[in-house]
């Protein structure tokens, strides 16, 4: 598995759509940001529940091999060649609150960081097994992992000093904000472009804390292959294993608190992310991250916040800005400056499953196509309010916006064919690994249909369309995988990135009425990880095999 690569970026307005770049394909979960605080809980109480809750509930994930336990649950091995290692951000303290430099300081939890820790240890409780559960030996940290363990049945946190924060030196202690006026040398060290540069006032230089972390996180994995392990450390360290498995890779942003990160390390040390940025258990849950992380790219969302007390059902977006309503209700208040579009990818087909191209042959969904655009149109009928669903008119797509459309109360599908797939040419009908041998010529122009540039400009101008009918609105557009790529070209034109676009899989863009399109989540299928489906299959464009 390659590494993924993730960041949200503007693009600009383009007055003419000249040839686009050349295609690529990623895989994310979902990113979110948003603050708020909520009552202080009884976490012996909670953990309690916790706990019997992962001695009987199913566990279900996509690893390795599934067997039944004696319950007719699923228990999920990992292969011996690698091990599974999750990484994860501690909860939120007072100082990311504040925007204040931590480093190696060792600060508390706040209330509202013991619940997002609660939140993400009873998501692990209803995973696979976990093995052991290693961390920091900062209390933030360690609190953290001490939740998790106990609600995942695990006897003893184990303390590694190497995943500590990386130490910042003359900077910690200080509101980041200020940091340039009241500590101009340390500033400009932390601010430098030379990964050797050390942080004056005993401060690490990014190779330090790079090697320190790292060599952490591959003597864990030597000590656990074929096992699934939970490591709870701090925002910069956590950038610094991405870079290890993504070294090519551009910055992955804010690493968010309680952010749940998987990497897989084979037993010859080659590393892979498998999953980034997972916070849907804080969406389900009601919290959303604060704070600040400690390194040089995490400062956008520290300082002061507005906050609130969840007197009431309260709905989060990223969406305009939510407001309580009693009753379970939720009301937004719209952003007049942009359209919301939340773009999914249709449910699986039979041709998925068999690796066959579909290009724009009308193939129906499978039954787990039609489970798993059930499972995402749940999911969206639990969100802010969804004003108009676009589809291809291909069968595959239009089955999936039906089921969201009448989920979400929307009377009718607005069917537009430039949000098909790609025509493929003479691949279209081909399984993908004996589409070279039957048919070459056809293979190495990849199909004889449209050419990328063709499929850019068709689904990108028709999303352009949509935006501008439905500027301060959040609408819905199911579409194909290759198609999907394209749009993320289109609002990421810099960012090079591979994966699978997966069935149902929720990406949302952020279309403004000046026509800049800014990527705002991408690839989460939390809905499916709930209910225990994971996509399978093969869209039909070539990078998705």
């Amino acid at each position: 598995m390659s590494a993924l690569r993730w960041r949200i970026v503007k693009s600009p307005p383009h007055s003419v759509i000249s040839s686009p770049p050349l295609p690529v394909t990623i895989h994310r979960p979902l990113l979110f940001k948003s603050s708020k605080v909520f009552q202080p809980l009884n976490l012996s109480s909670i953990l309690g529940n916790i706990t019997s809750m992962a001695d009987s509930n199913f566990r279900g994930s996509g690893l390795g091999q599934s067997e039944c336990d004696e319950d007719g649950g699923k228990v999920e091995t990992v292969s011996p060649n690698y091990v599974e290692i999750i990484a994860i951000r501690h909860g939120e303290t007072e100082w990311n609150s504040d925007g204040r430099i931590q480093g190696h300081l060792d600060v508390d939890l706040n209330d509202v960081g013991r619940q997002q820790a609660v939140a993400v240890a009873e998501r692990l409780s209803r995973e696979p097994k976990i093995s052991a559960v290693y961390s920091s030996d900062l209390k933030r940290a360690f609190e953290t992992a001490e939740i998790i363990a106990k609600s995942c049945g695990v006897s003893e946190v184990t303390k590694d000093p190497d995943l500590r924060e990386r130490h910042l030196g003359d900077l910690q202690g200080v509101v980041y904000r200020e940091i340039a006026k009241i500590k101009p040398e340390a500033h400009r060290a932390f601010v430098s472009n030379r990964k050797d540069q050390e942080i004056p006032g005993g401060g690490e230089s990014f190779n330090q804390v790079y090697e320190r972390c790292t060599s952490a996180l591959q003597r864990i994995a030597q000590k656990h292959k074929g096992e699934r392990v939970v490591v709870v450390s701090h925002g910069g360290t956590i950038r610094a294993l991405h870079r290890k498995a993504s070294p090519h890779g551009r910055s992955v942003g804010k690493v968010l608190n309680t952010s749940v990160n998987v990497f897989h390390i084979s037993d010859k040390d080659e590393w892979s992310i498998e999953s980034w940025g997972d916070v849907s258990h804080l969406d389900r849950t009601g919290f959303l991250d604060s704070g600040f992380g400690g390194d040089k790219n995490s400062e956008n969302l520290g300082g002061n916040k507005r906050r609130w007390c969840a007197l009431f059902c309260f709905r989060a977006s990223s969406f305009g800005q939510s407001e309580y309503v009693e009753n379970g209700g939720d009301s937004n208040t719209r952003c007049p400056n942009y359209a919301e579009i939340v773009v999914i990818r249709h449910g699986e087909t039979d041709w998925n499953s068999a690796r066959r191209i579909q290009g724009q042959m009308d193939v129906d969904l499978n039954e787990t196509g039609r489970k798993q655009a059930l499972a995402v149109a749940d999911r969206l009928s639990r969100e802010p309010k969804i004003f108009a669903v676009y589809s291809s008119d291909l069968k595959r797509a239009l089955y999936t916006a039906e089921k969201i459309a009448k989920s979400c109360g929307v009377v009718e599908v607005t069917k537009d064919p430039d949000l098909r797939e790609r025509h493929l040419g003479d691949l279209q009908g081909l399984v993908f690994h004996e589409a070279a041998k039957i048919n070459p010529e056809a293979h190495k122009a990849f199909g004889g249909g449209e050419s990328y540039n063709q499929l850019y400009n068709r689904c990108t101008l028709a999303l352009q369309r949509i935006a501008q009918k439905h500027i301060g609105e959040r609408v819905v557009v199911v579409s194909h995988g290759a198609t999907i790529e394209a749009l993320h070209r289109k609002g990421s034109p810099d960012l090079q990135s591979e994966g699978k676009v997966k069935n149902t899989s929720v990406d949302v863009f952020h279309v403004s009425e000046k026509d800049e399109w800014t990527i705002k989540s991408w690839g989460d299928v939390s809905h499916l990880n709930r209910v225990g489906f994971l996509d399978s299959g093969f869209e039909g464009d070539g990078k998705s095999g």
